[in-house]
């Protein structure tokens, strides 16, 4: 069976999606993911949804790496 990821709009709705999923998309490590919240500034910080639960809004990455790629 294929898994489906999300699709980043170009609107600046937030579309929350674990740190698997989120990796997946952007095709990085989840370590990746984890160092560029500590280290880059203006980065888009996760949302704490509960005590084991963390997401992070793909659409905001997203405009923050293509911002990045355009400096």
């Amino acid at each position: 069976m294929r898994q489906t990821y999300p699709e980043p709009s170009s609107d600046r709705t937030p579309l929350y999606a674990r740190a698997k999923v989120a990796c997946a998309h952007f095709q990085i490590a989840r370590s990746t993911l984890w160092q560029w919240t500590k280290n880059r500034h203006g980065f888009p910080q996760p949302l704490k949804a509960g005590e084991k639960v963390t997401l992070f809004d793909i659409n905001a990455i997203d405009a923050f790496l293509k911002a990045q790629a355009a400096k």
